[in-house]
């Protein structure tokens, strides 16, 4: 079963306590012509684990001032929450500490993923 979602698929995960927080997986390119870094995801974004991204990304913002942040999800799979998220940080043109309530201005711009995530939890 598919829904419409940002324009993109929408898929069920479920998501329990005793799976612990999914992994995720970042690689770094920089292409200094453009002022540019690619943060490719991998894995599973979810609310939980979506502050190592932000950490990520805000070192990468900390060594390369002026760049645009581009987080790629396209081999990702993110729930419908933390893509939210993400597009608020966008659009706000910030960045989370992912540790506490401040923000890194930035040029940031995300690459949906294919599909998004709709997370049931069981009690």
């Amino acid at each position: 079963m598919t829904h419409r979602h940002h324009g993109t698929r929408s898929s069920a995960y479920y998501a329990h306590p005793s799976h612990g927080d999914p992994k995720i997986k970042v690689l770094i390119r920089i292409d200094t012509l453009a002022e540019q870094a690619r943060v490719d995801v991998r894995g599973v974004v979810t609310p939980a684990n979506i502050r190592a991204l932000y950490v990520v990304c805000r070192r990468v913002a900390a060594k390369l001032p002026g760049y645009e942040i581009v987080v790629d999800l396209t081999h990702a799979r993110v729930t419908a929450d933390a893509i939210e998220e993400l597009h608020e940080h966008a659009r706000r043109s910030v960045m989370s500490s992912g540790i506490d309530a401040s923000v890194t201005p930035c040029r940031l711009r995300i690459v949906d993923p294919p599909t998004i995530l709709r997370v049931k939890e069981h009690a």
